[in-house]
C-alpha cells in the first residue's frame, strides 16, 4: 500500500510542477532581479520548483524540512511530492494534531511547532515554508530553532504575504480592529478556517527580517517578489472593478518590492 501511495504521488507530481508561464522555471537569483508581475503562474508552482532547485545544487544526501507541511503546498500535496524525488530524506512538521501525513510522503512527521519540535542539530540541508512565517508570534524563537537544525550553509526559503502589498496592508489593518474574521466571511462565505490560521504579520517585511537575521547570525537574507493574478478572489462581484484597476497600476508602475508575495532565502553561515 506504501508503494502503491508513492508511484501515485509521484506520477501526480510530475503532471502539476511543469512550468506554465515565462518566469515559472527560473533560479531564485533571476526572480530576485526580475519584476514578476503576472508571469508565474502560480505561487505553489513557483515555490516548489525554487524548493527543488535549492536540492539539485546540494550534494548528497540532501535533508529536506518541511515546516507547516499541512494538506500540502497551498492544500496541494503533488508539489510536495514533487519535492520528495528530490530530496533524500523528507521530514514533515506540523503543528495541528488533526491532520495526519499523507502516506508514504515523509521520512519523518511530528506534530510540534517549529520552536518546540524535536529536531536534530547540525542535520538539514534545506527547510522550507509556504505561507507560515504570518502566523508566527514570537520570529525570534522561531528563527533561533531554524538556526539549530539547519547544516552551516543550510538554507531556510519561505514565502509569506508582502506587508507592503496593499492587500495585506488591508488584512493587517482589519486585524488589528478585530475585523478581519467578520470580512472575510462576508468575502467568502464559507469556513474562514480553511483560509488561514490566526496572522501575526510580524515577519513579513525585509527591515524585520534583516533584523532578526542579525540577530540570530544568519548571512544576510536575499528576496524575490512575485504575482500571479493577485487576491482577485477577494473582490466579487462589484468590487472586481477595483481589482481590474489596481492590477493596471501594477503593470504601468513597476515596483517589485509592492507586489504581494515575498519570497526570502536565509543561509546559516558555514
Amino acid at each position: 500500500m506504501a508503494n502503491d501511495a508513492v508511484g501515485a504521488g509521484l506520477a501526480a507530481a510530475a503532471a502539476i510542477i511543469e512550468p506554465r508561464r515565462p518566469y515559472d522555471d527560473l533560479r531564485f537569483e533571476e526572480l530576485a532581479r526580475a519584476y514578476n508581475y503576472q508571469l508565474t503562474s502560480d505561487n505553489k508552482r513557483v515555490f516548489a520548483r525554487l524548493v527543488i532547485k535549492e536540492c539539485q545544487g546540494r550534494p548528497s544526501p540532501v535533508r529536506v524540512l518541511d515546516v507547516g507541511c499541512g494538506r500540502g503546498i497551498g492544500r496541494r500535496p503533488e508539489y510536495q511530492w514533487a519535492i520528495r524525488s528530490h530530496a533524500d530524506e523528507f521530514w514533515g512538521l506540523d503543528p495541528d494534531p488533526t491532520r495526519a501525513p499523507t502516506d508514504g510522503l515523509f521520512d519523518r512527521h511530528e506534530h510540534a511547532m517549529m520552536e518546540t519540535a524535536d529536531l536534530p542539530t547540525n542535520y538539514f540541508d534545506l527547510s522550507y515554508s509556504f505561507m507560515v512565517m504570518e502566523h508566527v508570534a514570537d520570529p525570534e524563537q522561531f528563527m533561533q530553532a531554524m538556526m539549530n537544525c539547519l547544516n552551516p550553509g543550510g538554507v531556510y526559503l519561505f514565502i509569506t504575504p508582502n506587508k507592503r502589498h496593499y492587500f495585506t496592508r488591508t488584512a493587517a489593518a482589519l486585524h488589528a480592529l478585530h475585523l478581519d474574521e467578520a470580512v472575510l466571511r462576508m468575502i467568502k462565505r464559507g469556513d474562514v478556517e480553511e483560509y488561514h490560521y490566526p496572522i501575526q504579520y510580524r515577519f513579513n517585511d525585509e527591515r524585520c527580517i534583516d533584523a532578526c537575521a542579525r540577530q540570530i547570525g544568519f548571512e544576510k537574507p536575499e528576496y524575490a517578489y512575485v504575482e500571479s493574478e493577485g487576491p482577485r478572489g477577494y473582490f466579487p462581484g462589484p468590487l472586481r472593478l477595483i481589482y481590474h484597476v489596481l492590477s493596471l497600476k501594477r503593470k504601468i508602475i513597476q515596483h517589485p518590492g509592492s507586489l504581494a508575495g515575498l519570497i526570502c532565502r536565509m543561509t546559516k553561515p558555514r
